[in-house]
């Protein structure tokens, strides 16, 4: 099982101090901020998914790199450069074939326009990012996942897994991924229910975990999990 999260339950929660509050209220200033120029990105993640995203990029523990894995049009992308930008920390190394899944080709449940047109999503891609203004802070690689990781010699601090959502390929991305990890590294996956291969997967590898992964995270449909140090 994944270890629990300890969590504080003092009797009587403190008063908000200064410090605090102009904390809070600059959270929300930032998360207004990116919401309002990723709005245009076409993507599936619910924007409370994305600004947790800008946290765990601009907050994670551990030094390292941040990766993602599916990047589509560049909705989650964004996301995490303006995170990782705002505390002038690594740049996001995004890892695509650009290509789609199966449901975005033409006559599929989610048919994409770009797919269909031109066979791939990545010069859409790289003008959401000018358009947001975090192409300078983000690193592609067009390949698929398995491919990249082959070539992959760095360690990451945190892994965005929203790639082909079957099981066989969640559990794929976790397998060749997760060994890069540093302690306290994070792994965020996303689409954990409604999509029923990934849903699978991050089950049965919360009941697996060993006491080597903890869930420090559950918003929306977003899951993350933490390397035990």
């Amino acid at each position: 099982m994944l270890s629990p999260s300890p969590h504080a339950t003092p009797d009587r929660e403190p008063a908000m101090n200064e410090f605090q509050l102009y904390n809070q209220i600059r959270a929300a200033s930032m998360f207004a901020d990116t919401f309002q120029r990723v709005q245009p990105v076409q993507g599936f993640l619910n924007p409370l998914e994305g600004f947790a995203l800008f946290l765990l990029a601009a907050e994670g523990d551990g030094v390292g790199e941040v990766v993602e894995i599916g990047s589509f049009m560049g909705l989650s992308t964004c996301w995490l450069a303006a995170g990782s930008r705002s505390a002038g920390r690594e740049k996001i190394t995004a890892i695509d074939h650009f290509k789609g899944s199966p449901e975005h080709q033409k006559g599929g449940t989610h048919e994409i326009e770009a797919i269909v047109r031109e066979g791939s999503t990545y010069q859409a891609f790289l003008n959401n990012l000018r358009g947001v203004g975090v192409h300078g802070w983000v690193q592609p690689i067009v390949a698929g996942s398995e491919r990249a990781a082959a070539d992959w010699k760095k360690p990451i601090r945190l892994l965005f897994i929203d790639g082909d959502h079957s099981y066989e390929a969640s559990k794929k991305d976790f397998e060749v991924w997760s060994p890069h990890i540093v302690p306290n590294g994070l792994i965020a996956f996303h689409d954990v229910g409604p999509w029923e291969g990934v849903t699978r997967f991050y089950q049965e590898l919360a009941q697996n975990a060993g006491g080597k992964w903890r869930e420090c995270l559950a918003m929306q449909s977003l899951r993350v999990i933490q390397r035990i140090a």
